[in-house]
């Protein structure tokens, strides 16, 4: 019986914890200000954060069927470092790593150049994949109010 006790304990707490930090990855809903954007109708909400235009990050992607499943994405930028060691700290410009949603739905975080995007996220038909560059609290870059991101349709 007291193992069992200490189990439930053991479980609330850690649920209590992951509920308290909020992590995105056990979550689709995000405490978000009335600032927010809300891209293509997408469940992950993030703040927008302007970056200084004369030193502007830039994003495109190459993507490339993989033979076995899915596609390889390369995410080619300019003026911005990926820090994965830094993702949930204080934001510093041009700085931060990347997300990727298929439908409208965030998939992964991307923390460097390639991620491979298995068949599983994707359905038979059409699939639009949006790719965005993210500050370390995950707010979406952006220039005139627009996020630095990129869509683009998968067949």
């Amino acid at each position: 019986m007291k193992k069992n006790v200490g189990i439930s304990i053991l479980f609330g707490f850690v649920l209590g914890y992951l509920t308290f930090i909020g992590l995105d990855e056990f979550s689709d809903v995000q405490q978000v200000n009335t600032d927010s954007h809300m891209n293509h109708g997408d469940m992950h909400m993030h703040e927008m954060i302007e970056v200084q235009s004369e030193n502007a990050p830039s994003l495109s992607l190459n993507v490339y069927p993989d033979d076995i499943s899915g596609y390889n994405i390369q995410f080619i930028t300019e003026n911005y470092t990926f820090m994965p060691e830094l993702v949930n700290t204080e934001n510093i410009q041009n700085e931060g790593h990347g997300h990727i949603y298929i439908n409208d739905q965030k998939v992964a975080r991307i923390y460097g150049e390639w991620f491979h995007l298995d068949n599983h996220h994707l359905t038979d038909e059409e699939n639009i994949l949006r790719a965005t560059l993210n500050a370390h609290d995950h707010s979406h870059w952006s220039i005139n109010n627009n996020p630095i991101e990129v869509v683009m349709t998968l067949n």
